[in-house]
């Protein structure tokens, strides 16, 4: 006869078992639904819930709220405990980099630097040059970035993924809304948009056309910042969608791309296309189809095209048009302004969110210095060395790849979530890469779809 007393002790463990496995399953469930919504919005950066406070934007709201939400659901336990260290880690390193170029600046009173040739992010204040307003305000951008990217990194789920495509193409049939709406009626179709930025005058989402020959055509934007930003958020999506084998998602976000006529998803393209020889040959059914439907449309349209390419691309790049030339002189300032600082702030910089040119490598070396480039870079190519070569995991490389140099080259935006949302999808596949996926790349053995 087994002991009363015994048999309910082994009734009270298996109950508090249960309800701790339950309260567990529970929490995960809070937290799988919750990205889930928070995946929809997340691409959407030029609508705020209340348009008088900037940062308001849905998946800005998430990702805040989430600090709260992560340690509240799993009482600091499992992967909720990983959450906190991870954030808490992110932030010391960011806090320790930005104390020490702030107390040497402090102490160096005879820096005066001249901020009239490059641009800061708080242009009514030309004198502060410790502390400035600015490295507050946009450390609140980074903070939701950061969480973005350690909730990603602890509780991604591959099921997530329908929705992630589902907020992406939202954003993108909206775009084609808005170019379709300007052939038809030759006025922005933008009916969401209410961000704006300095006095309210100045657009979240700016309205751009683009002339070649007699056609004018809406640059595609959709509910981003520009055209550019658009291809700056889609290129990553676009890549993993075609390492997901998502073919109708991938050729939909392809057009979108080649909408914006922007130079940033055109680089973006080339780039990938170059990522795909390396891994997969010249003879990629992907590349070869890409090469081909290229070929057919430029002998078919050759003038055309020539228009087109030299209007977005090459007028720009040899400094024929006024952005290309702003975006010259731009960083030649920065760098000219980098290197006249004090040997110790080259090394850390004046601060986070001080000034922001039209490329983060000057942007960087100016905020950050040395210290700061190096480590955003090690972010970046960290998972890019320790991920596997999985089909999916090498679409995940390029899109880090693609989005580092998009952002190198032209985007200095560090802000938008989606690429913080693909640095949490890659960290989070490297201490699972032989669970999931245990066939690594060859070219004997990996499948490349057409």
């Amino acid at each position: 006869m087994i002991d009363n007393k015994i048999l309910g002790g082994i009734v009270n463990e298996y109950v508090n078992l249960d309800r701790g496995l339950f309260m567990s399953v529970n929490s995960s469930t809070i937290i799988d639904k919750y990205f889930k919504l928070w995946a929809i919005v997340l691409p959407i950066t030029s609508f705020l819930v209340i348009p008088s406070i900037q940062g308001t934007t849905p998946a800005y709201i998430f990702a805040l709220l989430s600090i709260g939400v992560v340690p509240f659901l799993t009482k600091f336990k499992g992967k909720g405990i990983n959450y906190i260290r991870d954030l808490l880690f992110f932030l010391y390193i960011f806090i320790c980099i930005n104390l020490i170029g702030q107390l040497y600046l402090s102490l160096d009173v005879k820096f005066n630097p001249d901020f009239s040739t490059v641009r800061i992010i708080d242009d009514e204040d030309i004198s502060t040059i410790v502390l400035r307003k600015s490295m507050f305000t946009q450390s609140l951008y980074l903070l939701a970035a950061a969480a973005t990217f350690v909730f990603v990194k602890n509780f991604y789920k591959q099921s997530w993924d329908k929705f992630l495509f589902l907020g992406v193409c939202i954003l993108g049939i909206y775009g084609v809304y808005e170019v379709i709406y300007f052939l038809l009626f030759h006025e922005n179709g933008d009916f969401i948009s209410n961000r704006t930025f300095g006095d309210g005058t100045h657009s979240g989402s700016l309205f751009q056309t683009i002339s070649i020959g007699s056609l004018v055509l809406q640059r595609l934007k959709s509910l981003t910042g520009e055209p550019s930003m658009y291809a700056f958020t889609v290129l990553p999506f676009w890549i993993y969608s075609v390492h997901k084998k998502k073919i109708l998602i991938h050729l939909f976000l392809f057009i979108t791309l080649i909408l914006t006529t922007s130079t940033t998803a055109y680089i973006g393209i080339i780039i990938y296309t170059l990522i795909r020889i390396r891994y997969f040959g010249v003879k990629d059914k992907i590349v070869l189809f890409l090469i081909v439907i290229g070929l057919i449309v430029c002998l078919l349209n050759w003038d055309f095209i020539s228009m087109f390419v030299n209007a977005t691309i090459l007028e720009k790049l040899s400094l024929s048009n006024d952005s290309g030339i702003e975006r010259f002189m731009l960083f030649t300032n920065h760098m000219d302004f980098y290197k006249n600082l004090p040997l110790f702030t080259q090394i850390f910089g004046m601060g986070f969110g001080v000034v922001r040119s039209t490329d983060m490598f000057s942007t960087l070396l100016v905020n950050n210095g040395i210290v700061g480039f190096v480590l955003f870079t090690l972010l970046f190519f960290y998972p890019v060395f320790k991920l596997e070569n999985t089909y999916q995991n090498i679409g995940l490389k390029a899109a880090l790849i693609v989005i580092y140099f998009s952002m190198m080259i032209s985007v200095p935006e560090y802000s938008y979530l989606s690429t913080w949302l693909f640095l949490g999808m890659a960290y989070n596949m490297i201490p699972k890469r032989n669970i999931a996926y245990n066939t690594s790349y060859t070219k004997s053995n990996l499948k490349i779809p057409g």
